[in-house]
């Protein structure tokens, strides 16, 4: 609210002043000090509304700090909720890189004893793409090896050798190979694996078909009322022929 200052009793104050001087002189005086007086009070008048605009605007502003003043301790406090979190967090981490070594030397024999046995399984399989196959278990003896290989690297290059193995066992495939007779001649033939069900081939040239027994560890020719089943399924894997019920030698396969 804007203060004001009334010149009345300045006036008045000086009129009194005046009193036994001619009534035009008296006149003419008062009017004077009336006039000066009132140019007083309004300056002053001026300086109070001022005054009283300055002091409105740092109330303003006082308010504006102080709503910052807030908002800052608010967000100090939510900071420190977060630095603890954070150092709660930098702790539990502290303590699992303690333990790394020890995980470290755990994983590594059952990483090996992975290893081993997936070797075992290869060995005591169907010998189909047996160069690809031990070139993955070769890769991974190397990356045991390697001092430059992480141990998470290493475990996954397992994990990913097994699944390889797995997806053999639920799908048909067909390919070319080279195998040897028993003659001893090297013969080119048409492999046809299904799964790991039975594995056997055709040869184009004769027209001969056999398959691996496993127990004997070598191929065992068929009669010839399996060529065209055989060719029927070589075509099925290519895709050139649809899915159909065949017949075929299979044996039951485990590993110990």
């Amino acid at each position: 609210m804007k203060r004001v200052l009334y010149p009345a009793c300045s006036a008045l104050v000086a009129g009194l002043c005046l009193v036994g001087l001619p009534a035009s002189a008296q006149l003419d005086q008062a009017l004077s000090e009336g006039e000066r007086a009132t140019r007083e009070a309004e300056t002053i008048q001026n300086q109070i509304n001022q005054l009283d605009d300055e002091r409105s605007d740092l109330v303003r502003e006082y308010r504006s700090m102080l709503q910052r003043l807030n908002g800052a301790k608010l967000y100090a406090l939510q900071q420190e909720k977060v630095v603890e979190s954070q150092r709660t967090e930098l702790a539990s981490l502290e303590e699992q890189l303690g333990r790394v070594d020890e995980i470290t030397a755990q994983m590594t024999p059952m990483m090996m004893a992975m290893i081993e046995d997936l070797k075992t399984f290869v060995a005591a399989d169907l010998p189909f793409k047996a160069e690809l196959r031990n070139e993955r278990l070769e890769q991974l003896d190397r990356a045991m090896e390697a001092p430059d290989v992480a141990p998470a690297e290493r475990y996954r290059l397992i994990v990913e050798a097994y699944q390889a193995e797995m997806e053999y066992g639920r799908t048909i495939d067909t390919f070319e190979e080279t195998i040897t007779n028993e003659a001893g001649e090297q013969v080119a033939v048409e492999m046809f694996q299904y799964g790991r069900v039975a594995l056997v081939y055709h040869n184009p040239a004769n027209g001969a078909v056999a398959r691996w027994d496993r127990e004997g560890g070598a191929w065992e020719m068929l009669p010839s009322s399996y060529r065209r089943p055989i060719q029927d399924a070589i075509r099925i894997a290519e895709g050139t022929k649809q899915q159909d019920i065949l017949m075929g030698p299979v044996e039951k396969f485990s590993v110990e």
